[in-house]
C-alpha cells in the first residue's frame, strides 16, 4: 500500500453569545503521521445532513459496479482521496443517466483548489492532503473536465499552462449533504444516483478472506487528532455480508456492509480495489470528516455556457448570523449582483445552497439602482421560481430561459420558514487553524446584499464589518447558470451563425479541412466532445429555425 499523510481535521467551532455572532471559524487541527490520506474538513453546518425517503422498497443487496454504475478502479495521485472519490461519484451520476462513460480529472480539480497568486483560495499545495468542500466548490462552481484533456500525468506547470484553454464539460447543480446515521437514506442515495462520497478511519482492521476485503473498526471515543481520514466511493451494499468476514479480534455484532470502490489501484486487496466496510463502523460517516455527500444532478456546459457568480469555492460556511440576532425573523432576502452585459444573459438555473431543508424558497430577478445595489421595491421584482428546499445542500432550480436585461442585475433567493426550519444559506467564508488560513475568500463589495435587515439592501460586506467586526467577510452561493444564444454555432468566430459554419463542421467531420481548438469547441454542438453529424445536424436544424 502506498504510503500517505493525514491531512487537517476541522471541527465545528461556531461562536454565539446573546448579544452577538462571530463569522467564520478557528478550527482544530489533527496530528500528522498515519499512513493514510485525508480528505475532510467540517464546519459548522456539516454537523447535519438531510434525509431521503426510498421511493420504492429496497433490496437487501445493492451493487453499482455489477450493472455498469463505475468507471474502473483508478490509482490516486498524491493525497487526493477526497478528488477522486468525489469525480468517481460524478462519473456514477453520468453513468446511471446514459451519459458518459469515461474518467473525469481528479488533478484538474486538485490544482484548482491550490493557493491562488494572490493568495486567496485553500491554502494548500497540491501534494497536501485536501477536503471535501474544495470538490463541491469545483463541481458546482467550474464543473468537471474529461481525464482525456487532464490526466493523471499533467503537472502544476501544465494546469497555469492551460489556464483559459480546458473547459468544463459538466456542472453539479444539485448536491445533496446526506444523514448518514440514516441507513436508508444513504441506501437510496447510492440507488438513485450511483454512489455516495463517504469518509472513514483508516487504521489496522482491514481483513482480507476468500468472501472479500473487510474493514471494521471497534474504537469507540478516538480524539479528532487520532483519527485518520480517507475518502472514498460507496457504491453498494448487502445487509447480509457476514460478520465473520471481519478479523476476529474486531467483529461486529450484526450482519452488514457497504461497498466501497477505492482509489488505490486494482492491486490492493483481493477484490481489485473495493471493498466493504461494516455498517457499525464507529467514525464512517462521522461528521468531523465534513459531509457525506452524494451529487443529484448536472448540467453541460457548453460553448455558450457561463456559471454566472461572484464566489468560484462554493460554500465553506453557513449563513445563520440573522437567526442568531433576529431569532423571530421568518424570511430573508440574500442577493447577488451580476453583470450581464456579457452577453450570457439567457438564465437556465438558479444554483444555491442552503441547509434550511423544508423552508420555502422564492427566487426573483432583481433590478439595481444607480448605486448598483438591488432595489427594495418589490413591485420591480419579476418572479422566477418558488419551491421548497428539498434538501440540506446545493439546490439547482429550473427557470426556463429567463432573457436578463443585458445590464447589471441581481438574482434574489428569499428564504421564508414553514414551522421551524430555517432561513440560512452558504456564504465562502474564511476558516482558520491554529491562527493560520485554511481558506481565504475574495468577497468585494457591491456583490452580496441583505434585503430585509435594514430598509435599504445592505451590502453583506457592512454586515459582517459592523456587526461581527470582519473585514474579510463572505460571499453568498448564488449562481446563475446562463447561456449566449447569439453565440451558438459560430465555428468561424465571426460573430455570425451562418451556412459557412454549418460548412465548416460539415468539411472537419469529412476531413476535408482542419479546426482550431476553440473553433472545435463551438462546433461541439452537443458537446460531447466530438464534432460528428449530430453536430452537423443540430447546426442546420438551428439555422432554418432562425431563418
Amino acid at each position: 500500500m502506498k504510503q500517505k499523510i493525514i491531512s487537517a481535521i476541522l471541527v465545528c467551532a461556531l461562536l454565539l453569545s446573546l448579544c452577538t455572532a462571530v463569522s467564520a471559524a478557528e478550527i482544530e487541527r489533527a496530528g500528522t503521521g498515519a499512513n493514510i490520506e485525508a480528505a475532510i474538513v467540517a464546519a459548522d453546518y456539516a454537523e447535519v445532513g438531510g434525509t431521503l425517503e426510498p421511493e420504492e422498497v429496497l433490496p437487501s443487496s445493492y451493487n453499482s459496479a455489477a450493472l455498469g454504475y463505475t468507471t474502473p478502479v483508478r490509482n490516486q495521485n498524491y493525497n487526493t482521496c477526497w478528488a477522486y472519490s468525489s469525480t468517481a461519484s460524478f462519473e456514477s451520476l453520468l453513468l446511471k443517466n446514459r451519459i458518459s462513460s469515461f474518467h473525469l480529472s481528479p488533478m484538474h480539480m486538485n490544482f484548482w483548489g491550490c493557493t491562488r497568486e494572490d493568495d486567496t483560495g485553500w491554502q494548500r499545495d497540491y501534494y497536501q492532503a485536501g477536503y471535501p468542500y474544495i470538490a463541491l466548490g469545483y463541481l458546482t462552481s467550474y464543473g468537471c473536465v474529461p481525464d482525456s484533456v487532464f490526466d493523471d500525468k499533467k503537472a502544476i506547470e501544465d494546469y497555469a499552462a492551460s489556464s483559459g484553454s480546458v473547459y468544463p464539460y459538466r456542472i453539479a447543480d444539485g448536491i445533496i449533504y446526506l444523514e448518514a446515521a440514516d441507513r436508508d437514506t444513504v441506501k437510496t442515495a447510492v440507488y438513485n444516483y450511483g454512489g455516495v462520497i463517504g469518509n472513514f478511519h483508516y487504521s489496522t482492521f482491514l481483513n482480507e478472506s476468500d468472501n472479500g476485503t473487510a474493514y471494521f473498526c471497534n474504537q469507540p471515543d478516538l480524539a479528532t487528532s487520532q483519527l485518520n481520514g480517507h475518502a472514498v466511493e460507496i457504491v453498494g451494499w448487502d445487509d447480509n455480508y457476514s460478520k465473520t468476514n471481519f478479523k476476529s479480534e474486531s467483529q461486529p455484532t450484526a450482519d452488514g456492509a457497504w461497498l466501497c470502490k477505492n482509489s488505490w489501484g486494482t492491486g490492493w486487496c483481493n477484490q481489485k480495489g473495493y471493498f466493504w466496510i461494516s455498517y457499525e463502523d464507529y467514525y464512517l460517516f462521522d461528521s468531523r470528516f465534513g459531509p457525506s455527500y452524494a451529487i443529484t444532478s448536472s448540467a453541460p456546459m457548453t460553448a455558450v455556457s457561463k456559471m454566472q457568480q461572484n464566489e468560484e469555492y462554493g460554500s465553506t460556511y453557513e449563513f445563520s448570523y440573522i437567526e442568531q440576532l433576529r431569532p423571530n425573523q421568518t424570511k430573508m432576502t440574500y442577493a447577488n449582483v451580476f453583470d450581464f452585459s456579457d452577453g450570457y444573459h439567457n438564465i437556465d438555473k438558479v444554483v444555491f445552497e442552503s441547509t434550511s431543508q423544508g423552508s420555502k424558497y422564492t427566487i426573483y430577478y432583481i433590478p439595481v439602482n444607480s448605486s448598483g445595489a438591488p432595489v427594495t421595491d418589490t413591485t420591480q421584482w419579476m418572479l422566477l421560481a418558488k419551491g421548497t428546499v428539498e434538501y440540506e445542500g446545493y439546490t439547482g432550480a429550473e427557470i426556463y430561459g429567463f432573457d436578463a436585461p443585458k445590464t447589471k442585475g441581481a438574482i434574489g433567493v428569499q428564504i421564508e420558514k414553514n414551522g421551524d426550519t430555517g432561513i440560512t444559506i452558504g456564504s465562502d467564508e474564511w476558516l482558520t487553524s491554529g491562527g493560520k488560513y485554511l481558506f481565504k475568500p475574495t468577497s468585494q463589495r457591491g456583490q452580496s446584499y441583505l434585503i430585509g435587515y435594514t430598509t435599504n439592501a445592505m451590502d453583506v460586506m457592512d454586515f459582517y464589518k459592523n456587526k461581527l467586526s470582519d473585514d474579510i467577510g463572505g460571499t453568498f452561493v448564488i449562481k446563475a447558470l446562463c447561456r449566449n444564444d447569439e453565440k451558438a454555432g459560430d465555428v468561424d468566430r465571426d460573430k455570425d451563425f451562418s451556412i459557412l459554419d454549418v460548412t465548416l463542421a460539415q468539411y472537419y467531420h469529412s476531413r476535408l479541412t482542419e479546426l482550431d481548438d476553440e473553433q472545435l469547441r463551438y462546433a461541439d454542438f452537443n458537446n460531447d466532445g466530438e464534432v460528428d453529424i449530430t453536430d452537423c445536424t443540430f447546426m442546420q436544424r438551428g439555422l432554418a429555425y432562425m431563418d
